[in-house]
């Protein structure tokens, strides 16, 4: 029996590879900032979040040496 793979999940928003550490912080506050505003859409509020999640690992690929 042959075992099926499942494709990995497509990122539904990437971020540029010259995106500086500040621009990304700064992004990821303006993302979490609107967030906050859509309690009365979750769904939004979540796409957001992940949004700001992304920028956030960006940040933070940043301060690590290549």
């Amino acid at each position: 029996m042959t075992k099926v793979k499942s494709n990995p999940p497509h990122h539904f928003f990437t971020t540029h590879p010259d995106l500086s550490l500040e621009d990304a912080l700064a992004y990821a506050s303006d993302l979490l900032h609107c967030a906050e505003g859509l309690s009365d859409s979750p769904k939004a509020a979540g796409y957001l979040m992940e949004m700001a999640k992304v920028m956030v690992d960006r940040s933070l690929d940043c301060m690590t040496p290549p």
